[in-house]
């Protein structure tokens, strides 16, 4: 076995077990009965709205969206193993989120692994190629009811800095619709300029059961053409602590000839653990994949087991001594 394996299982069994070490009994007693989690209390608001719907399902997955516009600071720690029929093992572990930094304004923050997913959409396309572990400073232009622009400066694992600014409106449709749409002006010393559109509709079938269809569309003046990858999950919620989702996405570019690169189906099932920062994830999918229009494309079985820790609060107070 790879030597990485081995090291993603021990560090796996590692995070299985750190619930269950270092509490005591009477702890879990003390614990006041009346304090719920803040899965739970997201959950209180919950209401047959799609907008709300959708908001607490990108709130359980962890979306990046969700982290970079929430008032409060989050770290997520994701260590994963990964086996693709195609590509074999791999092992990765990232950290990404926001925090907030009152020292300098209310308005500004750090973002952690910023790159790409504004959706759960995008969360489930992992579309390796584009995907890196950046950090970037954000300033929040304006915050409406509806809408938000921000401002971004950003640095790339390759130290590669970008610059962008960043408008989103979201409206409900009716009470069981509704939609996002998102619009990324940006600026890369290796992509020179750019844009990032993306357009996503929420449809809440039933109090607990969403339909998500997400569209994406990129451009730069490096390559031909656009980038674009869509897609439709449907997500069941369990109970609160527990979602299971099945998946359908492709992603191709428009130039040369119209290429589609990647399509793909899978089911996506997650579950908070016996803490409530510490959750588990396994996404098993099928993947047809080429590079270029003569490439004869592949079919290739994989599957992802994360695991993520959660960290919330007063994290900015570490940032600001």
């Amino acid at each position: 076995m790879p030597k990485q394996t081995c090291k993603a299982l021990i560090l796996i069994a590692f995070w299985l077990w750190l619930p269950c070490a270092g509490v005591s009994a009477e702890e879990d007693e003390v614990e006041d009965e009346d304090e719920t989690p803040w899965l739970d209390q997201g959950h209180r608001y919950v209401s047959t709205r799609a907008d709300d719907l959708a908001g607490w399902m990108d709130s359980f997955f962890g979306v990046r969206r969700v982290d970079a516009e929430a008032a409060y600071s989050t770290l997520r720690l994701r260590p994963s193993l990964e086996w693709s029929e195609q590509y074999g093992w791999d092992t990765g572990l990232s950290l990404r989120g926001k925090v907030n930094l009152p020292n300098l304004d209310e308005r500004v923050s750090l973002l952690f692994s910023d790159e790409d997913s504004g959706s759960l959409g995008d969360e489930l396309l992992r579309d390796q190629q584009n995907q890196s572990d950046d950090v970037a400073l954000q300033v929040v232009g304006r915050e409406g009811t509806h809408d938000r622009i921000d401002f971004r400066l950003g640095f790339s694992s390759g130290i590669n800095p970008e610059l962008a600014a960043r408008y989103r409106y979201q409206t409900p449709l009716s009470e069981q619709v509704s939609a996002r749409f998102r619009q990324e002006l940006l600026y890369r010393t290796d992509d020179r300029f750019g844009t990032d559109t993306r357009f996503d509709i929420d449809v809440a079938v039933s109090a607990d059961r969403l339909l998500q269809w997400y569209n994406r569309a990129r451009w730069d003046e490096k390559r031909d053409g656009f980038g674009w990858n869509t897609g439709v999950t449907v997500n069941q919620r369990l109970s609160n602590n527990r979602v299971i989702g099945v998946y359908g996405t492709l992603n191709g570019r428009t130039q040369p000839r119209h290429l589609t690169q990647a399509y793909g189906m899978g089911m996506r099932y997650r579950q908070n653990l016996n803490r409530k920062w510490l959750f588990l994830e396994v996404q098993p999918g099928y993947f047809w994949r080429r590079d270029v229009l003569e490439d004869e494309r592949r079919g290739s079985a994989e599957i992802v087991l994360r695991l993520e820790a959660v960290f919330t609060g007063d994290i900015e107070e570490a940032f600001s001594r």
